[in-house]
């Protein structure tokens, strides 16, 4: 085993001579000394040795100087840190990994990813050149450092050399502690009583601070409090009292310590207080506020602060308010400030608002100040107009724990002057429906003067249920009459019975010519219950079988004039046996009540428990107040009257398809589609009870080409639509003009609310189209008119119209041409082709060719095809070969004389052969869906393709000699060979051998097996034959529920499609090349992989750090609008977030994977330059139409991602 040369080569030398001398064995003779000297006559020879390197020696890796990191901090990792070594292998070739990565932080790499600017740092790495070792790209990162103290790290790691690993080893990480956590301050508030102190211990200020070693915590008063201070208290030793001393600052040690920081209150009447702390540790600050609730204490006495007395005239009613009579207390709101009545007055009384009623006061009750600030008391004066000119009442203030001493207050009474009325009323009490006589004792008036009769009443606010009468005329209603009236007995007051107020007034006008006053009388009402309750509805109810009805005012109401719905009360005898009575959703038992207006309220409900049974009825009574029974039919009734329910059998039958017709008439949308109107005249279903919103069509199988859209809302119907919205021709089946097919078809049942679901129909639609026959038209000038066929495909059995339009490019219209004046065509049904003819002028003028062109415009009852658009050539006398003119109306014309031949037809003259290339075992390869099924064995995707042709040649036969596969072709021309397996197919070349084989005879070839068979080209029919043996050979019409399907053909060797029309020949494009290579789940679309991610919704930047993160992809970008038509389809047309952003907020919308902007579908414009933090990123919205919104805090909504497919070397 030799010594390590390290990383050169090493050099040496090795020198001998050649002698065939034989060694002597004896000692040094003479002989012997000749031949030394013989030998040192001999050549030398050098022998140079070339030693090179050879990687045989693992690297090492130790740890070196201590490393240490700040908490939070980021620290590089240096070769002085980290010492590798490898004798053998340069140190920049070495590569660092982790086995074991740190707890509390991670390992990144700085450096910019290749192809990139933006440098790393933040991503977490597992491996790493030692090269960025020595170059100081490598750090620590201290990641983990909240809400724990980490003092050290470690984490496990080797270096390789590429052949060979070295042992692992721990490095390990001192983390040296900093101030890196904010301390947690929660500082509660507090209640003292009035003049009382609080201390502010831990219990209040609680504190937590996580960082170690434990920082100093200090407390500082930022706000003192107003109406009180912050104090500390200590012990004096030698009088052993406490002291206590204002305090602004003070440690959380102080407070551990047993430091006494109190809050003192000043003895104010102030209730409320506060004050600021602030926390910190030296770095952070943290500020709190504490609300003080000052509890008061009732030592201060009420005191009188106004008793102006009253000065009222005789019968006058006047308010005691606080403008005479006000007291105050310091500690005591006014609602506890008490005036006890100790003494009532003598010429009238005292009376205090409750409700709607004034009550009079006796001796021993009440009134607070709040009453009297709130006019609630007041002094009816009631004495005779010769009483004393003086009266008062004696009481003392009381808060509650104080009283004052007894006060008076004195009410002044003027006398009363002749002409001056004077008013003095009394209420009355009637029974409901009852009549009162108004006497002087209620009811008088005065003027000094004795002359009653002079006194006239006038009624201003008659009362709402009664009226005003003479006794003597009963039921009449009279608004005046005078005060002699009243003395003789004559008024009365009559109640109507129908008032449920227990209240009842009227307003009048005194005057005796001279002087008039105003006045209210006050009726109280006693609700005396009077007349029995009638039950007027008992209609029962029908209720469907399992459901629950709401029990309302048209099946089951009482009613009384006497009495208030909620008065009116049912009493349930027997409950229903087959179902449940509920109030409120609470269940009725026998014996509970519910009132009239818990009917009326709709709150009452029956719930049947769907059992089989018919008919359920529940007994009841009803009564109102007095409890005496109720009327029914006009008599009394005590016994129980029983409500019956009739139960309706569940409709089971599902609902019937009563119009179901084939679908046609294709119309125009508006934005340049065409779509078929789903409408009530060829849809519609019936079921007895069900209304038509209800009748709901579920989709179980779609359209295979088209889709339905709801037209009002731009809307993709998915699932179902309603027999409302056929009745209003909302859906509309959108025709895909990429498709070829004229006739589509959906499969749906029909539905109600009680989930009763009809069996499965079929709706087809059949539609049809028209085209031009040719795309160009050659026409001699003296033919003197061109006939153009427009042919119509599809549904034949409908009328359907175009409009031909005339369009000038070189020709002109009047001097070349004549257009037809008939611009519209009709197509009847049963016809499938019309001619249209235009005029050709012949000036006999020597010309170059002129143009125009045919277009096919404004199709009702049918669509456009393919060919809308016909170029129509006009050659002059004399322009065509050899002096002639030659009119040509097929696609080309020809430049070299003999037969045309069909573009897809090749003469037979060479074979290629392709070597090495075998085919798998099977040959009929059968494929359903977006994938393609392979075979067993390995495949050849090998294609034939003309230079500067996208067209695929199919070979005319295939050959397998066990070794090699020969592909015979025919015709002149240059081919390439591609290989089509892998999505990198340009510049994949496969080496072909073309065999010459002569000019082919028409004779018959020789019988061989190893010969193919010619074809002869035998003109145009002989090209059909091809085809008409591949159809001879397909076991099946193409459906379109054979879409996807492949065929191969025997006698051909072609390898066909259904596309849901008719069989195609088959080539694999890049899509189903490609899609074998996208990730599971991803789905290709023009060179593309794709995934779309709905069900989880998001901003636009977690969108995008999602694609980037999750899915190793890209927000995706749209870069035509195909790719745009494409992607909102496989969104399912939902909005969803594209990678179209500003966030740089520069003004210049960009992709965030870098592509160019060549492609844009805003809804109205390109959004203005916005505020930084606005709408900055795109969402695909209604019908794909982009609208800009804020990336971060916008709805969350559905995303799409996009990668390249990965190359065979990537997926190896």
């Amino acid at each position: 085993m030799g010594q390590e040369i390290g990383l050169t080569p090493r050099h040496d030398t090795i020198t001998f001579v050649i002698s065939d001398e034989e060694s002597g064995s004896g000692g040094v003779t003479a002989e012997s000394r000749k031949r030394a000297e013989l030998r040192n006559s001999l050549p030398v020879y050098d022998l140079h040795v070339t030693v090179f390197p050879v990687d045989s020696q693992p690297p090492s890796l130790t740890a070196g100087e201590v490393f240490s990191v700040e908490e939070g901090g980021v620290a590089p990792i240096t070769a002085s840190h980290l010492r590798a070594s490898d004798v053998d292998t340069a140190l920049d070739k070495l590569v660092v990994s982790l086995t074991y990565p740190p707890q509390f932080g991670y390992i990144e790499n700085v450096l910019p990813s290749p192809g990139f600017e933006k440098s790393n740092t933040g991503i977490s790495i597992a491996s790493f050149s030692y090269r960025d070792i020595i170059n100081g790209h490598v750090n620590y990162v201290q990641s983990r450092h909240q809400r724990v103290e980490p003092t050290a790290d470690q984490f496990k790691l080797y270096v390789s050399d590429g052949q060979r690993t070295s042992a692992h080893v721990p490095f390990y990480i001192i983390i040296k502690p900093t101030n890196d956590e904010i301390p947690e301050f929660v500082a509660h508030n507090i209640t003292v009583e009035e003049g009382e102190k609080k201390q502010l211990d831990l219990s209040i200020l609680q504190v937590m601070d996580l960082d170690v070693p434990e920082n100093k915590l200090q407390f500082s008063v930022l706000k003192a409090p107003k109406h009180g201070s912050i104090v500390s208290y200590s012990a004096d030793r030698l009088n052993t009292k406490r002291r206590e001393a204002p305090i602004a600052d003070f440690t959380l040690q102080d407070l551990q310590n047993g430091m006494d920081v109190m809050y003192v209150h000043d003895d104010s009447e102030n209730m409320e207080d506060s004050f600021i702390l602030q926390l910190t540790d030296g770095r952070h600050q943290l500020d709190r506020e504490v609300m003080v609730r000052v509890e008061p204490v009732n030592d201060e006495k009420p005191q009188l602060v106004r008793n102006n007395g009253l000065e009222v005239e005789p019968g006058e009613t006047r308010l005691i308010s606080s403008v005479v009579l006000l007291a105050q207390d310091a500690d005591t709101f006014s609602t506890d400030v008490i005036y006890m009545i100790q003494s009532v007055p003598k010429q009238g009384v005292l009376q205090l608002k409750e409700a709607q009623d004034w009550v009079t006061l006796r001796v021993g009750s009440n009134c607070s100040q709040e009453g009297v600030n709130m006019n609630l008391l007041r002094y009816v004066h009631t004495g005779a107009d010769d009483t004393k000119a003086l009266d008062f009442f004696v009481f003392c203030l009381f808060d509650g724990k104080n009283q004052s001493p007894p006060q008076h207050f004195y009410i002044s009474i003027k006398e009363l002057e002749k002409g001056i009325i004077s008013i003095f009323v009394k209420p009355v009490k009637v029974s409901r429906g009852d009549r009162v006589v108004l006497t002087t004792d209620v009811l008088l008036a005065t003027d000094g003067s004795d002359k009653p009769e002079e006194l006239l009443y006038v009624v201003t606010t008659p009362p709402s249920h009664g009226h005003i009468e003479y006794i003597t005329h009963p039921g009449v209603a009279i608004s005046t009459f005078s005060q002699l009236d009243v003395a003789a007995n004559h008024v009365a007051y009559t109640h109507d019975n129908r008032g449920g107020s227990p209240r009842e007034h009227f307003q009048f006008v005194v005057s005796n010519g001279q002087m008039s006053r105003n006045g209210s009388f006050e009726i109280s009402v006693e609700m005396v219950d009077r007349i029995l309750p009638s039950l007027t509805a008992n209609r029962g109810l029908s209720v469907p079988q399992g459901t629950t009805v709401i029990l309302g005012p048209e099946s089951l109401a009482l009613s009384d004039p006497d009495t208030p719905p909620e008065a009116l009360t049912f009493a349930l005898i027997q409950p229903p046996q087959y179902g449940k009575l509920l109030l409120n959703g609470v269940a009725l038992t026998s014996g509970s009540n519910f009132t009239q207006k818990n009917i009326q309220g709709m709150e009452v409900t029956y719930k049947h428990d769907g059992g089989p049974s018919q008919i359920d009825r529940f007994g009841f009574t009803a009564s109102d107040s007095s409890a005496r029974g109720f009327l029914l039919d006009g008599r009394l009734q005590t016994a129980a009257v029983f409500f019956t329910i009739q139960i309706q059998p569940l409709d089971t039958r599902a609902p019937d398809v009563v119009k179901l017709l084939p679908l046609w008439k294709a119309e125009p949308l508006g934005d340049g589609r065409h779509g078929i109107f789903l409408s009530a005249h060829e849809l519609k279903a019936q079921d007895s009870g069900s209304r038509d919103e209800q009748l709901m069509f579920c989709i179980t199988r779609q359209p295979y080409f088209g889709y339905l859209e709801n037209i009002t809302t731009g809307g993709f119907v998915p699932q179902r639509f309603s027999q409302l919205e056929l009745s209003k021709r909302t859906i509309v089946y959108v025709i895909n003009p990429d498709k070829q097919s004229l006739s589509d078809s959906l499969e749906f049942q029909v539905s109600d609310t009680l989930g009763n679901t009809g069996p499965s129909h079929l709706l087809e639609f059949s539609w049809s189209s028209v085209e031009l026959s040719l795309q160009t038209y050659f026409v001699c000038e003296e033919q003197g008119s061109v006939s153009l066929d427009i042919v119509r495909k599809g549904n034949l059995a409908e009328s359907s119209y175009i409009t031909v339009k005339v369009e000038e490019v070189t020709a002109t219209a009047g001097r070349d041409y004549l257009p037809n004046p008939s611009s519209l065509i009709q197509f009847d049904p049963g016809v499938s082709q019309r001619s249209w003819q235009i005029q050709i002028i012949q000036d006999n003028l020597e010309e170059a060719e002129e143009i125009f062109e045919v277009l096919l415009t404004s199709p009702e009852g049918t669509v456009v095809g393919s060919n809308s658009k016909a170029q129509v050539t006009i050659r002059r006398s004399g322009s065509g070969t050899g002096g002639g003119c030659r009119p040509n109306h097929g696609q080309h014309a020809p430049v070299l004389g003999g037969k045309e031949i069909p573009s897809d037809f090749y003469p037979q003259h060479g074979s290629i052969q392709l070597e090495k290339l075998p085919l798998g075992t099977d040959s009929v390869i059968w494929s359903r869906g977006d994938s393609i099924s392979r075979p067993s064995g390995d495949v050849t995707g090998n294609k034939v393709r003309v230079i500067g042709n996208p067209k695929v040649v199919a070979p005319s036969s295939v050959f397998h000699n066990g070794t090699d596969v020969v592909f015979t072709y025919h015709g002149i021309m240059q081919l390439q060979v591609e290989d089509d397996t892998s999505p990198s197919r340009k510049g994949r070349k496969a080496n072909i051998h073309v065999v010459s084989r002569g000019v082919e005879q028409r004779a018959p070839a020789p019988k061989s097996k190893n010969r193919e068979k010619t074809l002869k080209p035998e003109g145009r029919g002989s090209t059909k034959e091809p085809q008409v043996a591949a159809e001879r050979s397909i076991p099946k019409p193409c459906t379109p529920e054979l879409m996807g399907l492949l065929h191969l053909n025997q006698s051909t060797n072609q390898l066909l499609h259904c596309n849901g029309v008719s069989w195609k020949p088959w080539t694999p494009t890049d899509q189903m090349v490609s899609a074998q290579t996208c990730p599971r789940g991803w789905t290709f679309h023009g060179g593309r992989c794709y995934i779309l991610i709905a069900e989880n919704k998001v901003t636009w930047s977690e969108a995008n750090r999602s694609c980037r993160e999750r899915y190793k992809g890209t927000l995706s970008s749209v870069r035509s609008k195909v790719d745009m038509d494409w992607l909102w389809d496989f969104s399912g047309r939902k909005p969803f977030w594209i990678g179209l952003n500003d966030r740089e907020g520069r003004g210049r919308w960009e992709w965030v994977g870098g592509e160019p902007l060549v492609y844009t579908n805003w809804r109205k414009t390109p959004p203005r330059r916005r505020t930084k933090g606005r709408k900055k990123c795109v969402l695909v919205w209604r019908r794909a139409k982009w609208q800009s919104r804020d990336c971060k805090s916008a709805q969350g909504r559905g995303f799409v991602c996009w990668l390249k497919p990965p190359s065979p070397v990537d997926r190896l």
